[in-house]
């Protein structure tokens, strides 16, 4: 860590970022397709608080990496190891609404999966999303993630029952479609 995309910079998230987090995880039209309502300042310190204690591949503890653009993180990117005996992993991504359409997102969670595949030896991650989360499931088509399921009211959102898209990588598929961001997982492997 810090995984270095240019322009972007995968890194760590703490204190310093509080105000960065709060501006997007605290709008509602993110929140929209989260079980959870919009951040508080409160919920934001929590987090951030947590995360400090969280190391790389920590069973069930999600670790946060910030899409942090010239010292401003304008998204992150979460990564669950959620089974190390069988190598299953679990992504998840939130980016401020103000920076969409320039691809960050998209090459943000390529490199997450690559480095779960990669420096955490994972052999598989999935992600979820609300059907009508249009924006989301296909960013994960994008990156190559394949769409497993399709769960009818898999939960309560908000007052209503939720419809969810599975979607699935495996390490092979990803480094067959990745491999010019070998390079940048690959630094320091096994050094996080």
């Amino acid at each position: 860590m810090p995984l270095d995309l240019g322009d972007l910079l995968l890194r760590r998230v703490g204190p310093d970022d509080a105000r960065d987090l709060l501006e997007y995880r605290s709008d509602p039209e993110v929140a929209r397709y989260q079980y959870w309502e919009p951040y508080t300042p409160d919920r934001g310190a929590d987090l951030l608080d947590r995360q400090a204690h969280v190391r790389a591949g920590d069973p069930g503890m999600p670790l946060l990496l910030g899409a942090d653009l010239g010292g401003k993180v304008v998204g992150d990117c979460q990564l669950t190891v959620t089974s190390p005996e069988h190598g299953q992993g679990e992504i998840g991504f939130l980016f401020n609404p103000r920076f969409t359409g320039r691809g960050l997102a998209t090459r943000a969670v390529a490199v997450t999966l690559g480095f779960g595949f990669v420096q955490l030896g994972l052999h598989r991650i999935s992600s979820a999303t609300f059907v009508e989360n249009e924006r989301a499931w296909r960013l994960m088509e994008r990156v190559g993630m394949r769409r497993e399921a399709h769960f009818v009211h898999d939960g309560l959102a908000k007052g209503r029952w939720v419809d969810v898209f599975g979607y699935a990588n495996l390490a092979d598929e990803w480094r067959q479609r990745h491999p010019d961001l070998m390079p940048v997982v690959s630094l320091g492997e096994n050094q996080v």
